[in-house]
């Protein structure tokens, strides 16, 4: 199962959101990073800057987080059934954790030099780390989708499929 396969089967209402909420939060960090870059070289940043940042990163990121997870009918476990998962799936999530515990460090050594910039950063790291969660969960709950449709779901996981999408009984 590759991830172009699995693009094939989201809705089309999902993949505008998915694609759009990562355009928001590239042009957000795009955006962030001047914000940044100012209050480092002279102590104090434009806030229609900051603001700008926010929102787009932000409403960017959990414009991809929450179509994203509704993607899965049936019950996603990323660890229980990780041999399973494609493989895209797994570096994206791999890589959103990467991203946060890369924020956090970076805003915890931030904030000893400044008590202010760690505010600043934040989300510079939440935007991505919301889309890349995103896009995970899409890509293993649309894995799992195709699993349970197949018929190599658990014996619980179909109960939340709708009556059209099971495999007939015998």
């Amino acid at each position: 199962m590759t991830l172009g396969s699995l693009w094939q089967l989201f809705a089309r209402e999902t993949k505008g959101w998915l694609v759009g909420g990562t355009v928001s939060v590239l042009i957000g960090v795009a955006v962030g990073v001047p914000a940044v870059t100012g209050f480092l070289a002279n102590g104090e940043s434009e806030l229609s800057l900051l603001l700008s940042s926010l929102a787009f990163s932000l409403g960017g990121g959990y414009a991809v987080l929450f179509p994203g997870i509704r993607v899965c009918r049936g019950t996603l476990h990323v660890l229980r059934d990780w041999k399973r998962h494609p493989l895209s799936g797994k570096a994206l999530w791999i890589l959103s954790h990467a991203v946060a515990v890369t924020g956090l460090v970076v805003c915890i050594l931030a904030g000893g030099g400044n008590p202010s910039l760690p505010g600043l950063l934040v989300w510079l790291f939440m935007g991505p780390y919301l889309a890349l969660t995103g896009w995970a969960a899409a890509v293993l709950g649309m894995a799992v989708n195709v699993r349970l449709i197949a018929g190599e779901g658990g014996a619980n996981d179909d109960a939340v499929l709708p009556d059209d999408a099971r495999a007939p009984r015998r």
